[in-house]
């Protein structure tokens, strides 16, 4: 398959063959005095951003490789099974495809009763695991009354005389879920009533252990102490689970994340228009029906906001299980979305929002301003908000802007540190606060409607189109702005107490023409609701709010 042909064939939204993929092998992933052990970082069950970029490092650096999945343990565990990567085709282009599943000594996984279950299939492979000598550490985690009989990570450990209890136990000054083995367990760790923390036993020729919760690895990334004694322990944990399983030869070469949600994606997928979302079998029907029904929806209202360039490809969309939480990538081809979520309301949020960083505005990415870039964080929950306020009923100011305001405020004060709680106009002043950009974003929104935010990119990219990868200034932005409202802003921003090298723009030059910028009419008073009527064209002038016949029918 030549390059040109696999290009052709990952923007139709197709995962490459294996036969083409193993032209394109990984790198060997750094190891330090490489053990061997190869591990199976298990997030089919439960992702988080701990276990998808924090964790893998510090096991290399203790000789142990590891790759994490989003596939259910049973589509890797068989013999000859084939898992979804991304491979290096070229330096910015990874497209996804069908790579050979490494041979696994021992598998990391965590349990979640809000989380997908463990389903029949990965039940048999994973007892068949065991039996020919392979390593399974088991972390529960906290439930209800009533919900342990049923909870399916418990059906799992039924096999083999465990299970997680309603209840906490005492250790090391924390608490801790409730775990109760059999006597053929050796109980490593006990917590100050006797009941196990750790404990682990063999199997066949193989080897399990079980945590209470994975809070016994699980380091603060900021702590080097903590990381390093969770690390070690472990690494330990690891080498004397996987004792009975042959090391895995040859050089190291892994599936990574590559700055995304890898490096092992999920067995199934779903096309949509301009979709293509890839999801464990294990996922829940409530997950699945909100992606076929939501997602479309909310793609279209996103670009209705804020029209963008679509791009050729389909976006990739992973489809995670987790407390929340979603990445995007950008860096590379294809791009990627995922989101981390076991609630329909999460799941279209954090969509929204990755979704939203994709899209550059209407004539792409030219300049860069400063209220977080083009494409950043406060772009994309601005967007969000909207979604959220749409289809999950959360109304009220966009991202709860009004929170920014003093708690004494009460309407006379024209002072701002009368009107803004201190934090945020601190941060404001001469800096950047995301509350408070998205509470000057609102009051635009309340003065001239949801046009103006399009517009504003539009005349941005008019502006500097001769010089696209500027870094624009406060001042240079407040201008963007002002000639997209038709207004000077910069009385409104100072009000708010925004610092600025000048405090009018009463003319400005834009498309060869002299525009005179009468002051806005905009007061640091508190922000409307979130809009979410349409815009209009956001190539014209915008007429503010205050003339008659404003907004328009």
């Amino acid at each position: 398959m030549t390059p040109e042909t696999i290009k052709k064939w990952w923007k139709s939204g197709r995962t490459l063959p294996v036969e083409v993929a193993v032209q394109y092998p990984f790198e060997p992933i750094p190891i330090i005095n490489d053990t061997g052990v190869n591990v199976l970082v298990d997030m089919s069950h439960k992702c988080d951003f701990f276990l998808l970029w924090n964790l893998g490092e510090q096991l290399h650096q203790r000789g142990i490789r590891s790759a994490g999945s989003h596939a259910t343990l049973d589509t890797l565990l068989a013999p000859g099974s084939l898992c979804r990567v991304r491979i290096p085709v070229a330096p910015k282009v990874h497209p996804f495809a069908w790579w050979p599943a490494p041979k696994w000594n021992v598998v990391l996984s965590e349990g979640d009763v809000l989380n997908p279950a463990y389903i029949p299939e990965e039940l048999r492979e994973l007892k068949k695991f065991l039996s020919a000598g392979g390593g399974v550490i088991l972390s529960g985690n906290w439930i209800k009354e009533g919900s342990a009989e049923n909870w399916s990570f418990n059906q799992l450990l039924s096999e083999y005389g465990a299970e997680l209890l309603p209840g906490e136990e005492l250790y090391c000054e924390r608490r801790w879920p409730l775990m109760k083995v059999t006597n053929d367990w050796e109980v490593v760790f006990k917590g100050d009533t006797g009941k196990p923390i750790y404990a682990r036993r063999t199997c066949g020729r193989g080897r399990l252990v079980l945590f209470a919760s994975s809070e016994l690895y699980r380091f603060d990334q900021e702590d080097k102490n903590d990381v390093s004694a969770k690390s070690d322990f472990l690494t330990d944990t690891i080498l004397w689970a996987a004792a009975d399983s042959t090391p895995a030869a040859g050089e190291p070469r892994m599936p990574t994340p590559m700055w995304g949600g890898g490096g092992i994606y999920q067995e199934s997928e779903e096309r949509l228009d301009g979709i293509v979302c890839y999801y464990s079998k294990n996922q829940t029907d409530e997950l699945l029906m909100t992606l076929r029904e939501d997602f479309p929806a909310i793609t279209s209202d996103l670009y209705d906001w804020f029209p963008s360039p679509k791009p050729e490809e389909p976006m990739y969309l992973v489809l995670c299980s987790g407390g929340g939480g979603g990445w995007a990538v950008n860096i590379y081809l294809p791009k990627e979305t995922g989101t981390i979520s076991t609630s329909s309301e999460g799941i279209r949020s954090i969509f929204g929002h990755e979704q939203a960083h994709t899209m550059p505005g209407p004539c792409g990415a030219v300049a860069n301003h400063p209220f977080g870039g083009n494409q950043g964080e406060e772009h994309a929950g601005w967007l969000q908000g909207k979604i959220v306020a749409k289809y999950n009923g959360e109304l009220g100011p966009n991202r709860g802007c009004q929170e920014v305001f003093h708690e004494l405020y009460d309407g006379t004060q024209k002072i701002p540190e009368e009107i803004f709680k201190k934090t945020h106009l601190d941060n404001w002043r001469d800096g950047w606060d995301r509350l408070m950009i998205w509470y000057v974003w609102q009051k635009l929104d309340d003065h001239y409607g949801p046009t103006w935010y399009p517009r504003w990119r539009w005349v941005q990219s008019k502006r500097w189109i001769q010089d696209p990868n500027r870094k624009l200034t406060w001042q240079e932005s407040i201008e963007d702005m002002s000639i997209a409202v038709g207004e000077d802003l910069f009385p409104f921003f100072i009000s708010t107490g925004k610092e600025l090298e000048k405090s009018r723009f009463a003319d400005a030059t834009f498309l060869d023409q002299i525009i005179h910028l009468p002051v806005a009419s905009i007061e640091a008073t508190p922000p409307g609701n979130v809009r979410l009527d349409a815009i209009n064209d956001y190539t014209k002038p915008l007429a503010p709010s205050s003339l008659e016949g404003w907004p328009p029918n």
